[in-house]
């Protein structure tokens, strides 16, 4: 057995950088992900021709002279990885080992960038949330106290502000619903669907849900025909949703008088398979969602579906939005393995498209 080819393929296979360094400062081995890492092999050569960062080097340094470990993070601002280069955040482990009368350094570095934008992501969703939920809850608490002091006998104002608690709290409301929902998907987002949903007629079921909203500013609502019928795999309620959502914006931002048009139609297109051995075709269901609208500068296109995200928010806010209503809808057409594409010329209006895997109809 070949203990150091062994040895090289273990330390080869991690996820993880290994250097160790003997008590020259010269480094007697790399693994392959350290040479990815510092885009090439530094054997034989002073760790200081490898690591440049002060830092880690202060630290190497202190780990010498105490012969105790220490950990620092290291950013890695031109890391490439897949042929995308990115910021990636390196947890660096420094250890001190005995050699009978030597020593040697053992340097590891762990990529946690996924960690830490999980993590970021998780503390700007608390402040976003909070910063939600504060702004009306101000407002409600506000209009209590005044209408316990110095509106206490003036039934008017009291019923004006009254009616501004109502608005607030039912804001309030809909904010929570929209994150139970958000909390709900993404608890199942890897569970396929997998019952048959006739697609058109469940649109024509949200076009008659929402036709007293459409008629309150004269919108008319199209729902082109199709010959034949239309299936896909998924989930009646969550693809109700979906089409509510969608259906919903446009009415809030559409033009007064204006129409909205749902087209379809059945696409061929190659894709791999699960084998990822060869190309087949695969029929999808595409339906458009076309507005006539102010239009979406291509700005913010890229950032509709972000939680909280709005081009106006005084605007949202004013017409009921939560700022989530594209965010559930995107993490309801992943768990479908649908997409959503936006499309949008300001002044003229946006196209909002969904392409589904199509379902054979039995």
């Amino acid at each position: 057995m070949d203990y150091n080819k062994d040895f090289n393929l273990i330390l080869n296979s991690l996820d993880d950088a290994i250097i160790i360094v003997d008590s020259e400062n010269k480094i007697l081995y790399q693994n392959s992900y350290s040479e990815k890492i510092f885009s090439n092999n530094f054997s034989g050569l002073p760790i200081s021709n490898l690591v440049r960062d002060p830092i880690i080097l202060e630290s190497y340094q202190n780990v010498i002279r105490t012969k105790e470990n220490h950990a620092v993070i290291f950013v890695a601002s031109n890391f490439i990885d897949n042929l995308d280069i990115r910021e990636n955040i390196f947890d660096v482990s420094i250890r001190y080992v005995d050699n009978a009368d030597d020593f040697f350094i053992i340097i590891t570095l762990k990529n946690i960038t996924i960690q830490r934008n999980i993590e970021r992501m998780r503390t700007d969703f608390i402040a976003n949330v909070s910063h939600e939920l504060k702004t009306p809850m101000s407002t409600i608490i506000g209009f209590l106290e005044t209408i316990n002091s110095t509106a206490i006998d003036d039934k008017e104002a009291q019923k004006k502000f009254i009616d501004i608690i109502s608005r607030e709290a039912n804001r309030m409301s809909r904010l929570i619903e929209d994150l139970l929902v958000i909390s709900r998907i993404e608890s199942n987002e890897h569970i396929f669907p997998t019952s048959r949903v006739d697609i058109y007629k469940l649109i024509n079921q949200v076009k008659q849900n929402l036709m007293k909203s459409a008629m309150e500013k004269s919108i008319k609502i199209n729902v082109n025909t199709f010959e034949g019928e239309l299936f896909i795999l998924g989930n009646e309620d969550e693809l109700v949703q979906v089409f509510t959502n969608l259906f919903e914006n446009s009415i809030k931002y559409a033009n007064q008088g204006s129409a909205i048009t749902a087209n379809y139609r059945l696409e061929n297109s190659n894709v791999v398979d699960n084998n990822q051995t060869k190309l087949v075709k695969s029929t999808f269901t595409v339906i458009e969602i076309i507005d006539q609208s102010e239009g979406i500068p291509e700005k913010h296109i890229s950032r509709l579906t972000e939680r909280f995200y709005r081009i106006d928010a005084g605007r949202s806010r004013e017409v009921g939005g939560t700022g989530l209503g594209l965010t559930i809808v995107k993490h309801i057409l992943n768990k479908h393995r649908a997409s959503l594409d936006i499309a949008s010329k300001v002044g003229v209006g946006s196209v909002f498209t969904v392409k589904f895997p199509s379902a054979l109809v039995k």
